[in-house]
């Protein structure tokens, strides 16, 4: 049966923890099982990720490597998952992405979900931007007018090299406020699991998470309303949002509205 990879690193590419927490839920609601991993010595800095030492349950004392871990999900129905998750490489980039993308494939793996996140002007009391698109192949052509330009992380390393060996890879990307991106934002995580619930065929539970980010905006809620800029600043990005996200401001609808208009003055006549 073919699977299909859902890939996050932590670091530069996941504010709010957005990206890995999407891992990190699919893990919690649905079964899973090991699958392989990517060794961190030839890859991390572990100055940057060091290793940690812990108590089992049985009184031992183990270190966990920062390594990438690669685990099959079992969804109640639909093929099963390969999530890809560790943190984002200090070294050797193209090897890295060469070593994920074997193990994929021989995991059966035959389409990838690459999840980011980043932090921009998005207010938190809207709806959190979600982008999404298929990645171009090696043979595509891509419009370079509507194209980002300017430092990349591995996530968009890997989803190229995925989608030049064949693989069909979509991108998904949330935006994150950055006046509150020190700690994790589980109204990211969901805006990313909708935009993954679309490409998967079993419903994922969110219910808790839903209650998380109702909580997390809450919270953000009073942290505005005790500091006067904060607020007047989140009520700016709220003005600035809203019209950006009317109807009239698009170009396809005002067409829209003018080809209606067209046909109303021909039914008319």
């Amino acid at each position: 049966m073919s699977r299909i990879a859902i890939t996050a690193f932590s670091g530069w590419n996941d504010a709010g923890e957005a990206a890995s927490g999407v891992i990190e839920h699919l893990l919690e609601v649905w079964p899973s099982r090991p699958a392989g991993a990517v060794d961190a010595e030839e890859f991390i800095d572990f100055q940057v990720n060091r290793p940690e030492i812990r108590t089992t349950e049985e009184g031992l004392r183990v270190i966990d490597w920062p390594e990438t871990q690669l685990r099959i999900v079992e969804p109640p129905s639909g093929p099963e998952i390969v999530t890809v998750m560790g943190p984002e490489p200090s070294l050797h980039w193209k090897r890295f992405c060469d070593e994920v993308l074997e193990q994929m494939q021989l995991l059966g793996v035959s389409s990838v979900v690459s999840l980011g996140a980043l932090l921009a002007d998005s207010p938190h009391t809207r709806p959190l931007p979600v982008s999404s698109a298929p990645e171009p192949g090696a043979a595509d052509r891509i419009d370079d007018s509507e194209q980002y330009s300017g430092p990349i992380g591995v996530p968009t390393i890997l989803a190229r090299r995925t989608a030049s060996a064949g693989l069909p890879t979509t991108s998904a990307w949330v935006q994150v406020p950055h006046y509150v991106s020190q700690n994790a934002s589980p109204k990211a995580v969901l805006g990313l699991l909708r935009e993954v619930q679309g490409l998967v065929s079993a419903p994922i539970p969110i219910a808790e998470l839903v209650e998380d980010a109702e909580a997390w905006e809450r919270g953000v809620d009073e942290l505005a309303r005790t500091d006067e800029d904060v607020a007047e600043y989140v009520r700016r990005l709220e003005r600035a949002q809203d019209a950006a996200d009317l109807p009239e401001a698009s170009g396809d609808a005002i067409a829209k509205e003018f080809e209606q208009f067209l046909r109303r003055r021909r039914e008319s006549e």
